[in-house]
């Protein structure tokens, strides 16, 4: 667990939306293509967690967003994993401009993680500060909004889609009385909506994606005697 296995998740999405416009760019109706698998996106793949473990393990990384350091080391981290994901025979410089939509949804989903949580007792938590909140899901429902637009605009399918639908969940936490389970939705769903729309292009990212879930599920379970992670969220 010092591997920080949960942001794989992540991660794995974002050097898989890279392949989604390296892939998006031949056939913009790709669906559901399971022999769109190679070695060389495999291979990206551990390259990603490998790499993302390094990362995670060393003291100097950020947890969270909270300064312009960090923002930009998220952006890079981001943008090299698209990169990685979209090395092919079609790549070219102009696919560049496509990474935009999914890095302002990347950044705006680690917005809603860098908003702190505070344990209350050994099983509900509490939001640790309002303006941080507040601040924090202004700017992911801005990123999201711009990200959704640039995503039709550059007639994107999973980009466009995957801000469209987030959309929802960042509102309510924003309009809503503050309580954790919006955010807790808001952080579930960011990673979840992606990963979904992704497997529905290429389903083969399921294996990966399930493995990983079930295995931290068993982990937690047989360790702990809790069930995580979860799409539960706490209504205390």
């Amino acid at each position: 667990m010092s591997w920080q296995p949960l942001h794989w998740f992540g991660m794995w999405c974002m050097a898989i939306s890279g392949f989604s416009i390296l892939k998006g760019q031949e056939n913009r109706y790709i669906f559901w293509d399971w022999n769109s698998g190679s070695i060389f996106i495999f291979s990206v793949i551990i390259l990603v967690t490998v790499w993302t473990i390094l990362s995670v393990r060393h003291p100097a990384t950020p947890k969270q967003i909270n300064n312009l350091r960090s923002l930009l080391y998220f952006i890079v981290m981001g943008s090299i994993a698209l990169l990685l994901g979209s090395i092919g025979p079609k790549f070219s410089m102009e696919s560049i401009k496509n990474y935009v939509p999914y890095l302002l949804f990347y950044i705006a989903v680690w917005l809603v993680f860098s908003i702190e949580f505070m344990e209350q007792d050994d099983k509900s938590k509490s939001i640790a500060g309002s303006i941080s909140r507040i601040r924090n899901l202004v700017g992911s429902t801005a990123l999201t909004i711009v990200g959704t637009v640039i995503g039709f605009h550059f007639d994107d399918p999973v980009a466009s889609t995957v801000s469209t639908v987030y959309l929802p969940f960042l509102i309510v936490a924003l309009i809503m009385p503050a309580h954790i389970r919006h955010l807790q939705r808001a952080r579930i769903y960011g990673v979840f909506i992606p990963a979904v729309f992704l497997a529905v292009r290429f389903p083969w990212f399921l294996i990966p994606l399930w493995a990983l879930f079930f295995l931290l599920r068993l982990y937690h379970y047989f360790r702990f005697n809790i069930v995580y992670p979860t799409f539960g969220v706490d209504y205390d």
